[in-house]
């Protein structure tokens, strides 16, 4: 070969290995690789990711606001580049795996699928992987903010759930959930966060308790056909009803030997479904009816969403009042009296439920309009406010539906049952005689008077009322009717909460009175003060009774305090041992319904 020839050969080499170095250099490297990305792909296709997203309303997502988030940062991806982190990663996936410790539901974040496509971006294709990274980064963004948003806030509305009768104060709406997209400080937010309410860490626990007990049957009882079976009936429900008490803890294994083949429901079996009823808030009576199968038929499953439910009520409302502060927890019938060491409690009796078929009477009503067609609904309202006064000897103003529906017919038959009952008749405040009146003109959803209950001891509230501003215009007061305070379900009432002890009440409510101290007010009820030395001056003097009060009187509170009317349904003892208690309203099952909502 000539030396021309070489040259020109050398040159051809020379000239293909420069051409396939340029190749090279132009070639981008797999983009799976989080540092080769090519920016320019990767921001056209976070565009038309975001612009997709932000039409999305299958689901609950804020990807209408990401869409404009991005667009305001030039489409910057916020995560790509730390969760190429294998260390990144597993503190990702430890909060993932920790949602449902919060009584939530990991597939409402995305958790799995976000955890799968992190875990094999390196084999997705090519031609897809720019898609692929903009709709992980927006999906991303997706899941923390609504994990941060129903961990602080709740997951659920709970006007929107419960209706216009929950008004207690709702988290700081004006929270700022975009703070928590900061790649640095993210997990460790959401991770922290808890409510500051105890009951939130005990919840917490008894769930956990609950998601590791081992697996096992259950004896739920058939209820087709039953409407209420009595101890020393015959029933073929007699074998289960003693296995599933046995199941719960509530009797003895040695029952079985003597109820698996008989079908009685011996007094012996009902002794420990009494204590059952008693410890659930229902009737302890040992019969068995609607209320306490399902109590009994609560499953694990049932369980886990009621922890859910209380868990996501905390959510709602996490606040502690300033002490001292006023408690009613409505399904527990209890009151509470938190002093700054300590905690009182004392019975109350609430509103009752629903009339049966309440949603198929509203319906009836909407068509008909007709008064009596309008169904009842007696259900305490949740309220957060402030007791002002302190009213002794009050008067009853009865609510028209009262007159209405309870009073009505007694009235036309026998005007005289109102003045015999104490009750005065006022025609735009002037009084007027209940003979003078034709009541038959009158429908019984449109009677134009005001009746009033004299002050008394036959009067609807008793003794005392003490009031505070609400919507509803409910209070605490006392009643004549003791006897409702022995029933275990006390929900008796018209909305308005009954007190069983309320001098001890009012003694709380005013303890920072200085005008007109607890002491002064006890005086007036006849009662002795609880300072020893005014007691034993009371006790000597014998013109005490000349200080009774015996009209109505009321005493305002000189620094108002916080009262609020809760609804859990588990409780703890001062030892934390929970107690599982009848909802009295049916509430839980809304709450639940939407929790699980897509």
């Amino acid at each position: 070969m000539n030396l021309k020839r070489i040259t020109q050969f050398l040159f051809l080499l020379l000239l293909l290995q420069t051409a396939a170095c340029d190749s090279c250099k132009k070639k981008i490297k797999n983009p799976t690789k989080f540092e080769d990305f090519d920016p320019e792909k990767l921001v056209q296709a976070m565009q038309r990711v975001t612009d997709s997203l932000s039409k999305d309303t299958s689901t609950t997502n804020f990807y209408d606001t990401l869409s404009t988030l991005y667009k305001s940062r030039d489409y910057n991806y916020i995560w790509l580049e730390k969760v190429k982190d294998s260390a990144y990663q597993v503190h990702l996936f430890s909060l993932w795996d920790s949602v449902p410790f919060e009584g939530l539901k990991a597939h409402h974040y995305n958790c799995a699928n976000l955890k799968s496509r992190i875990q094999n971006l390196s084999k997705v294709k090519e031609n897809i992987i720019y898609n692929e990274l903009a709709l992980l980064e927006v999906q991303l963004s997706n899941s923390f903010l609504m994990l941060w948003h129903d961990k602080v806030l709740g997951r659920t509305n709970p006007t929107e759930v419960l209706g216009a009768k929950y008004t207690l104060p709702y988290p700081d709406k004006q929270l700022n959930l975009f703070a928590v997209l900061n790649p640095d400080s993210c997990i460790s937010k959401i991770s922290n966060y808890h409510p500051s309410h105890p009951d939130y860490w005990r919840l917490k626990a008894l769930l956990a308790q609950k998601f590791g007990e081992t697996e096992g049957s259950e004896t739920l009882i058939d209820t087709v056909g039953i409407r209420k079976v009595k101890p020393g009936d015959t029933t073929y429900i007699a074998p289960m009803l003693a296995r599933r008490l046995v199941e719960l803890g509530m009797a003895p294994d040695s029952i079985l030997a003597t109820t698996d083949s008989s079908f009685v429901y011996s007094i012996n079996v009902a002794k420990y479904l009494k204590d059952f009823q008693r410890i659930s808030n229902v009737t302890d009576d040992g019969i068995i009816g609607k209320s306490t199968l399902k109590l009994l038929n609560a499953s694990k499953n049932d369980k886990l969403n009621e922890i859910r439910v209380n868990l996501e009520r905390i959510r709602w409302f996490s606040e502690s009042p300033i002490k001292p502060y006023v408690m009613v927890n409505i399904p527990e019938f209890m009151l509470y009296m938190v002093y700054q060491d300590s905690v009182h409690s004392t019975k109350v009796c609430i509103g009752q439920g629903k009339e049966r078929y309440f949603e198929q009477r509203l319906l009836r009503y909407a068509k008909t309009k007709r008064y009596s067609d309008k169904p009842q609904n007696h259900e305490t309202p949740q309220v957060y406010s402030n007791i002002d006064y302190v009213i002794l000897n009050p008067t009853w103003t009865v609510p028209s539906s009262i007159v209405g529906r309870e009073m009505y017919s007694k009235i036309v038959r026998d005007p005289g049952y109102l003045i015999r009952s104490g009750f005065q008749v006022f025609d735009n405040n002037a009084p007027v005689s209940p003979y003078d009146i034709k009541w038959k003109n009158y429908s019984p959803g449109n009677i134009p008077f005001t009746i009033r209950q004299d002050a008394g001891d036959d009067n609807s509230l008793g003794k005392i009322k003490f009031t505070f501003k609400n919507p509803f215009s409910v209070y605490l007061h006392d009643t004549p009717l003791k006897s409702k305070f022995k029933l275990n379900n006390r929900a008796v009432s018209h909305g308005c909460v009954r007190v069983e002890n309320p001098a001890t009440l009012a003694t709380f409510v005013l303890q920072q009175n200085i005008k007109m101290t607890t002491d002064d007010v006890l005086i007036k009820m006849g009662l002795p003060p609880n300072d020893t030395a005014r007691a034993r001056k009371w006790r000597e003097d014998t013109t005490s009774y000349k200080k009774i009060v015996k009209g109505t009187y009321p005493v305002r509170l000189e620094n108002k305090m916080v009262v609020f009317f809760d609804y859990k349904t588990i409780v703890f003892n001062e030892l934390g041992k929970p107690r599982f208690i009848f909802d009295v309203y049916d509430k839980n099952k809304l709450i639940v319904e939407a929790l699980d909502k897509p």
